[in-house]
């Protein structure tokens, strides 16, 4: 049987940030982090939205204990896109992050009480950006002017949530799930994460309940502090957060600037 006493899901659209965010949360000693553990091979297909919470607590206990590569993210380890951290001998803490399945995420924490989660939000244009420029997950060929709403290119089915519409729908998502679980769901714009990096990380480990101790603290300063253009690096500088401003068509620009202008979703374009 595992230590596991808590755990965390963190989540956002794919080129939100959620790799980083999710390492700050890894160089805690006390965390076991997996990467995106329901679309990983050993677990793929083992819940749904309708599973029940006794199968979401014996996913989080076999996912705490299975260390596959990966799961782990061995490969960019040993590239150094990832850190190696030191843990505690039973870490008490299972952290880990989805792109997908974004649906599972509200019927896991109705069911299971203790289960706290983080929406990552970056500007819809920033993520935009960052997808087409990225030829591992940007279909070679694909037009950005063609798929920035709907990302057909790259969707393949319900799991998937790439374009536009997609970071619409489950940045709606985030914020209902932050009104209806106060104290389990927040909310992080990775724009606030980039430009004030210590204060806001020391307030979303007080949120976990973890300490922001000497770990944490250090890989945030390092991981903001020097620059790798790495598709998957987590060391990036304050440049990431605006480089869509002078890289992604000003059509598209517009378009999503009109279309949140006047909506409760306007805070993450400002």
């Amino acid at each position: 049987m595992s230590n596991l006493q808590n755990v965390v899901y963190v989540a956002g659209v794919a080129r939100s940030g959620t790799s980083w965010i999710a390492q700050v949360l890894n160089s805690s000693p006390d965390v076991c982090f997996r990467f995106q553990p329901l679309f990983a091979y050993e677990f793929k297909g083992r819940v749904t939205e309708d599973s029940s919470r006794e199968e979401y607590e014996a996913l989080f206990h076999e996912m705490y204990d299975t260390a596959t590569p990966f799961l782990t993210q061995e490969d960019k380890q040993l590239t150094g896109d990832y850190p190696k951290f030191k843990k505690n001998p039973a870490p008490r803490t299972l952290v880990f992050k989805e792109n997908r399945y974004q649906s599972i995420l509200e019927p896991m924490l109705r069911r299971v009480s203790y289960l706290k989660g983080i929406g990552i939000v970056r500007h819809p244009c920033a993520v935009l950006n960052s997808w087409r420029k990225n030829a591992k997950e940007f279909p070679p060929g694909s037009d950005i002017l063609k798929e920035w709403r709907f990302g057909n290119c790259k969707n393949k089915g319900n799991e998937d949530y790439f374009g536009y519409y997609k970071w619409k729908e489950i940045a709606n998502l985030y914020m209902d799930l932050r009104e209806k679980y106060t104290e389990r769901f927040t909310l992080l714009r990775y724009e606030d994460a980039v430009h004030e990096p210590q204060e806001s990380f020391r307030a979303l480990f007080e949120f976990l309940g973890l300490p922001y101790g000497d770990a944490p603290r250090s890989f945030v300063e390092e991981s903001t502090a020097s620059h790798e253009d790495g598709y998957y690096s987590v060391y990036k500088n304050k440049s990431v957060a605006d480089k869509w401003r002078s890289e992604l068509p000003a059509y598209i620009v517009d378009e999503i600037e009109a279309d949140l202008t006047g909506t409760r979703l306007e805070i993450f374009i400002r």
